[in-house]
C-alpha cells in the first residue's frame, strides 16, 4: 500500500486493538502519526513504540473538549490532517436487554455515538482537500446484537450518522465511511494485542472466524488509501463472512 508518505493521520482509540494497529501500520507506510486514546499511558507507549513519526494525547472523545484537544495535537505535529481514523468505542457488560438500564444506554450513545459525532465535527472544519475519514461501526450496526441493545443502537447510529455527514465532507474535498468488524481479537474482547506483521503474513480466518486487530487495521488503511478514491459514503463489512448466510441451526417449532 502507498499514499500515506508525510500525511498526517488522526487514530482515536490508539492505545490498543484495531486503533493501535492501524496506527502502526499507518506509520510504517510513511504517515505522521497522532495516537488519542482515553488511557493516555496506552496511548503514550504506541507512540513510543512507532518512534519519532509519532505523537500522543490523551482525550475523552465523548467531550468536545477532547475531540478539539486530539485535533490540535494532530495539527500541531502534522501541520494538516489528512486522514482520521476514528476508532474509538466501548463495549460494556453484555447482559442483554433486561440487563441494560438507562444509565448503561447513555453511556453507549455518549461514546460510540456522540462521541462519533463531535469527532467528525472536530475533523470536519480541518481536513484537508483530498483527506479521508473512516469510523469505526461494527455488524451490531447492521444487525441486532441481543446481548448488548445499547451497543447495537449506537452502532446503528453511527452508520446513519456517516452516510448523512459524506455530501459535507465531499464538499471539503473529503471522504468518509464507515468499517463494520465481526469478532476481532483485541484486549476489548479479553485477547491480548499481537505483533504487526507484514500484510503478506496475514492468516486466513475460516468462515466466521475471529479476525486480528490488524486485518481490520488493513481495511481501514485501504479505505483512507487513493486506492479507494471511488469509495464513499458507505458501510463495510469485514467480519470473515460472519453476516454471508444464516448460521445453519436446526429448525424449530
Amino acid at each position: 500500500m502507498s499514499g500515506f508518505a508525510d500525511r498526517s493521520v488522526l487514530v482515536t482509540g490508539g492505545a490498543s486493538g484495531i486503533g493501535r494497529a492501524a496506527a502502526i501500520r499507518f506509520a510504517q507506510e510513511g504517515a505522521r502519526v497522532c495516537v488519542a486514546d482515553l488511557n493516555g499511558e496506552g496511548a503514550a507507549a504506541v507512540a513510543a513504540e512507532i518512534g519519532a513519526s509519532a505523537v500522543w494525547v490523551q482525550a475523552d472523545i465523548s467531550t468536545a473538549q477532547g475531540n478539539a484537544q486530539m485535533v490540535a495535537a494532530a495539527l500541531g505535529a502534522g501541520g494538516t490532517l489528512d486522514v482520521a481514523f476514528l476508532n474509538a468505542g466501548y463495549l460494556g457488560p453484555m447482559g442483554g436487554f433486561e440487563a441494560t438500564d438507562e444509565e448503561l444506554f447513555d453511556r453507549h450513545l455518549a461514546i460510540n455515538l456522540k462521541g462519533a459525532f463531535l469527532g467528525l465535527k472536530a475533523v470536519h472544519g480541518v481536513v484537508a482537500d483530498g483527506g479521508a475519514v473512516v469510523v469505526t461501526s461494527s455488524t451490531a450496526g447492521l444487525l441486532g446484537l441481543h446481548e448488548s441493545p445499547a451497543y447495537s443502537a449506537a452502532k446503528h447510529g453511527v452508520i446513519g450518522l456517516v452516510k448523512a455527514s459524506t455530501p459535507a465532507f465531499a464538499a471539503k474535498g473529503a471522504r468518509i465511511n464507515a468499517i463494520c468488524p465481526g469478532g476481532v481479537e483485541t484486549p476489548m474482547m479479553g485477547s491480548a494485542d499481537q505483533a504487526i506483521v507484514t500484510p503478506d503474513m496475514l492468516r486466513r480466518v475460516p468462515l466466521r472466524g475471529m479476525g486480528s486487530a490488524q486485518q481490520v487495521a488493513e481495511a481501514a488503511l485501504w479505505l483512507a488509501s487513493p486506492a479507494a478514491a471511488f469509495v464513499n459514503g458507505q458501510a463495510h463489512v469485514v467480519d470473515g463472512g460472519l453476516l454471508s448466510t444464516f448460521v445453519p441451526a436446526p429448525v424449530g417449532p
